[in-house]
């Protein structure tokens, strides 16, 4: 048995104070003589004997009562094993969970004061020699310097929301780090979390019973919550002045159905379309709005509602680039009637800069300057072109490949075995001719909306037969059920495949309108504006789509409320990447500048997982704790409002000081008894 309070002990010197009184009585007896007593003497003595056995009783019974008291006081707990209660010195590390999540509230308001609050009692509750590391989610380098008591309440009262969000598996994993460095005999980890369900993977933990962790609850009560999720643009190309279909994902994360909810999209600082929304309770929606591109470059727009008090996840920043011009690098010479043809697709549209090449005089320059790329029946394909298509492809560009009118195939099924797309099989004579165009392919949804039954497609008479991975999407078949045209996506670009050489002995697609369709289509999609945004903490390498690397000027990173500074860039995979670095990135949109000009425009979101109100229950976690045997847990219940927390009181055990109050009330009532029973 262990006591929480142990100076109150000092308490049981009063035990003299009863003593004293019954040792020292003031009461005086007079001495009266009385004739013929001597029958008396007998019944005299059994009534002195009697008192003085019934003091001695009522002397003990009120210096147990008051023991009991003290003892009361000061807290006595009967621990078992495995508390981790440590005599001496102490090493505290304690997590105080920052997420946005914190914001929520409950009965005892909002979540992270609580923290805050319970947070501080525990440290200074401590001792003044202990030691103490205050941990958040920002993973800052003096948060894993232990500090003293003054020190740690400080840090304390410096947390603030923010957006890092940090499985606690590798929280548990920091504090360790710190206390393992420490001196002190005592080590235990502390963690004041909501438990979110994302953030509490338990297949991470380990059980260290040399320092054993508590974990206290701050969960959120019901409450309306609304959160932009996500948005996407409806198709992959940003065109100037063409109409934009925007879609967004709104998630209501309360008990109430909600109507007409008004939204925004503003761009570039001036608000282009609202609209309203309905969504159900605990459910999400997905909603559109509609507006007019700008004008070539980039933009940055945000989509916004209110919802207080939970703001973090009302605004979603996004950021694209509209393009003006598409460049299509042509490489042939080996089929002068399908370079024709490839030409005259896209001469037809001025979106459209085409450079034709043949392919001796190809210079990597045009390779990289290319969003598409098509090589028309080559008879080889050299090793250092492709090698340069496979990282553009991987960068996000595309290419589009038509066979040579005769074998060898080698070096086509090598680049095509290299970007994941399949190869060419046997060569086949067989006329016949192309099946129906499935309208329910995103390839072509957007731009037939019906076709007639007796619709002329182009017959086959010369193909190669195509070998398509898994997931390879067949735009159009053989009426034999064979791939004629392939589509593939390598990296963040795409791969076209076609089974046929672009000659009229091949067949008559050069011929069809279709072609025109289907070369344009390409053309459209191979140049995407990359996602919309990034998730803060989760990219480290952003790719910059069609941005030149910087040379010695450097890119320079403007972000929200004017702060900038000098962006590290480096020639990635995907291209030209901007390496984000430090942890007080801030969500919003970001220009990437050289020199006067803005070469590009980001947007960094906080972590939409946060906005989930899936918690996991105490019990839950404690059974979960139980099957795994993980026996260095413990997890309190969620304190309750006005509770005062300590680390004296939350080292679990038995609490006694109940039982010693009820022996203290026994005892008085046994006094009472012996008091009013004596003659």
């Amino acid at each position: 048995m262990t006591f929480l309070n142990p100076s109150f002990l000092w308490a049981l010197t009063a035990l003299a104070i009863p003593v004293l009184i019954h040792l020292f009585q003031l009461r005086r007896f007079k001495r009266i003589d009385f004739t013929h007593v001597r029958l008396l003497e007998e019944v005299t003595r059994r009534t002195r004997s009697m008192k003085k056995v019934r003091h001695w009783v009522v002397l003990a019974v009120r210096c147990a009562a008051l023991a009991a008291l003290v003892l009361a006081f000061a807290q006595p707990v009967l621990r078992g094993s495995g508390t981790g209660a440590v005599a001496g010195r102490q090493a505290v590390s304690v997590f105080v969970d920052d997420s946005y999540s914190m914001d929520g509230q409950n009965a005892g308001g909002r979540l992270l004061d609580q923290a805050r609050k319970a947070a501080s009692e525990i440290i200074g509750a401590q001792a003044a020699t202990d030691r103490f590391q205050v941990l958040t989610n920002r993973y800052e380098a003096r948060q894993q310097v232990l500090v003293g008591r003054d020190d740690a309440l400080e840090a304390v009262s410096r947390v603030e929301a923010g957006p890092f969000a940090r499985p606690l598996s590798q929280v548990l994993a920091r504090q360790r780090e710190a206390l393992v460095r420490s001196d002190e005999q005592g080590r235990r980890r502390i963690l004041l979390t909501d438990l979110q369900r994302h953030a509490v993977d338990l297949d991470e933990w380990t059980n260290d019973t040399l320092m054993p962790v508590l974990i206290v609850p701050f969960q959120p009560g019901e409450a309306a919550d609304l959160s932009i999720d996500s948005a996407w643009f409806e198709g992959p190309v940003r065109r100037a002045g063409r109409p934009e279909v925007l879609h967004l994902r709104i998630t209501n994360h309360g008990m109430t159905d909600l109507t007409d909810i008004p939204v925004r999209l503003t761009v570039d600082g001036t608000v282009r379309a609202l609209g309203t929304f309905a969504v159900r309770a605990t459910s999400a929606v997905d909603t559109v709005l509609r507006f007019t591109q700008l004008g070539a470059g980039p933009h940055w727009g945000e989509l916004g509602i209110q919802d207080p008090p939970i703001v973090f996840d009302d605004v979603l920043p996004i950021a694209w680039s509209v393009v003006d011009r598409i460049r299509v690098l042509l490489i042939g010479g080996a089929l002068p009637d399908g370079d024709k043809a490839l030409q005259a697709v896209f001469r037809s549209d001025s979106s459209y800069v085409v450079t034709t090449v043949d392919l001796r005089a190809v210079e990597p320059a045009q390779v990289e300057e290319a969003d598409l790329v098509v090589l028309n029946g080559t008879p080889t394909i050299p090793g250092g072109l492709a090698q340069q298509l496979r990282e553009r492809v991987v960068a996000g560009a595309s290419v589009a490949l038509f066979p040579p009118a005769e074998p060898p195939v080698a070096d086509h099924n090598a680049l095509l075995t290299a970007l994941g797309a399949g190869s060419f099989g046997a060569r086949d004579t067989t006329a016949l001719a192309v099946d129906r165009i499935d309208l329910d392919l995103p390839f072509y949804r957007e731009v037939f909306t019906h076709l007639p039954r007796n619709v002329d497609l182009p017959a086959v008479r010369l193909r190669y037969a195509l070998r398509t991975p898994p997931g390879t999407t067949a735009l159009l078949r053989t009426v034999d059920g064979q791939p004629y045209l392939a589509l593939s996506s390598s990296g963040d670009g795409r791969v076209l495949v076609g089974a046929s050489p672009l000659t009229d002995a091949g067949g008559g697609l050069i011929r069809h309108a279709l072609f025109v369709t289907t070369l344009l289509r390409m053309a459209e999609t191979s140049r995407g504006s990359g996602p919309l945004y990034q998730v803060l903490g989760a990219e480290r390498q952003v790719p910059l789509p069609g941005v030149p690397p910087a040379g010695e000027a450097g890119f320079t990173l403007w972000g929200p409320e004017g702060r900038s500074w000098v962006a590290e860039t480096r020639r990635g995979t995907r291209g030209t990447e901007l390496m984000l670095g430090g942890d007080d990135l801030q969500a919003g949109p970001y220009a990437v500048t050289q020199g006067t000009d803005t070469v590009a425009m980001l947007a960094l979101v906080n972590d939409r997982a946060e906005a989930s109100r899936d918690m996991m229950p105490v019990e839950e976690l404690r059974e979960q704790l139980a099957q795994r045997g993980l026996t260095a847990y413990r997890v309190l219940d969620a304190p309750q409002a006005g509770t005062v927390l300590s680390l004296n009181e939350v080292d679990g055990g038995t609490k006694l000081w109940p039982w010693f109050i009820a022996l203290v009330l026994l005892l008085l009532a046994v006094e009472t008894i012996l008091i009013r029973t004596n003659p």
